[in-house]
This record gives C-alpha cells, structure tokens and sequence, in this order.
C-alpha cells in the first residue's frame, strides 16, 4: 500500500509532498529563521474514490493541531490532503474554505481529480486559491469530467464590520465561521453515511488515520 499525504501551497497554488531528504523530483525549500531545509514536490492534482472528509486531531510537539482532511483511494495509493483547519486569529484557513466549496455537493464513492490552482482578480489584484473536484466517470455536453460544483460567493456570510470611538474598526468572522462549521458538518455527516466503496480501501484509510502529524506538517505551515 503506498501512501501520499499532499498539502496545499497557498503560494503556488499547488498540492505537494514532502521529504527531509532530497528526493528526484523534489524542490529544496528553506524555512523558518534559522534556515531549515526540507523538499516539496509539487502537483497539480490527484485522483481516486472520494472516500472520505473529516476534521481530525493529532499531537504535534506536545500540542494538538486540528486539520481538514480529505481521502482519495486510488487502488492500492491512499492520496490525502491534510491542511491546518484555522488560522492564528481562530478563522477557517482560505485552503479549508476551498476544500469545502468543491465537497460541499460532491458524491463519495466517485472516481474524482482533485486539483488546485490560483485566479488573479481582475478589479482588485488580489489572489484567490482554487480547489477543484472534477467526477472521472461523468463527462459533461462538452466532452470533459463534471465539476462537483461550488458553493455561491452570495451565499456565503461576510465579516461583520464593528466600529467604536476607543477601540477603532474591527471585524466580527463569527458568521463567516458559523457557516462553514455547519457545511464541514454536513460534509462529514455525508462521508459518515457512504456506503465504503470497497474493504481494501476501508483498511487503507483506517491505517492512514494513525500516521504521526509530523507526517502531515512543517513548522513552516503553521499558521503561528
């Protein structure tokens, strides 16, 4: 069995594997102060059955780190995407908000692609992250694999604006965080209930779930 654990590089807008030692096909990367090393091989995508979404908790240095995760089985190779649920002020990261979009109307048990990329706005220059889940056995009108979809920019909440004479401007994320915790529910509620597409794969993810976070991170992904 052959295990892939991919992050997302918000920068590149790209998954990637990591290695403490220098792999064919892998970047070095410095981090941190004191100039670590590690190496990054970067992709565009992966692929296999949609088999499972979930929050998970793992130790890491004495603390526990929360991460969204997501599981294709692809035959033998467990691909899964791990990033860190939320940010150093308590907000769900922009990776995590990606994920959810393309899962939110997603079906498990489907042979899918998950990919990522980056769009530039043209009105304001900012950057966004893309995460797209694209069905392999499903072609559209045009030839190509169906998307899983989004979820509406109108209908998720925005931060609430909150001004005052001695504190200043600040913004309230609560709706914005209430929103997705109720999607991420509603997406783990649907993996729970998928029938396992098939025990080899049941096995595969259950083996996955006790790999140490180490595996999973950096330090240099650490949202602090």
């Amino acid at each position: 069995m052959v295990y892939n654990n991919y992050s997302i590089s918000y920068g590149k807008g790209r998954l990637y594997l990591k290695s403490k030692e220098p792999k064919e096909g892998y970047e070095k990367v410095t981090y941190g102060t004191d100039n670590k090393i590690t190496y990054h091989k970067y992709v565009h995508s992966t692929n296999g059955i949609l088999t499972k979404a979930e929050v998970s908790e793992k130790e890491f240095e004495g603390r526990k780190l929360s991460f969204f995760e997501v599981t294709l089985i692809d035959g033998d190779t467990v691909n899964r995407i791990s990033t860190v649920l939320k940010n150093v002020k308590g907000n769900y990261t922009d990776e995590v908000k990606s994920l959810v979009s393309a899962l939110a109307n997603a079906e498990f048990g489907s042979n899918v692609s998950l990919s990522v990329s980056k769009s530039r706005s043209e009105k304001s220059e900012k950057e966004y992250l893309n995460v797209y889940i694209n069905y392999l056995d499903k072609l559209g009108e045009n030839g190509k694999p169906m998307s899983t979809g989004f979820i509406p920019f109108d209908e998720i909440p925005r931060a609430e604006k909150e001004e005052d004479d001695d504190l200043g401007v600040s913004w309230n994320w609560k709706p914005v965080n209430k929103y997705f915790a109720m999607r991420i529910k509603e997406i783990e509620a649907k993996s729970l209930s998928s029938a396992p597409v098939q025990k080899t794969a049941e096995a595969a993810v259950t083996k996955q779930q006790s790999a140490p976070a180490e595996a999973l991170l950096e330090v240099d992904d650490l949202p602090f």
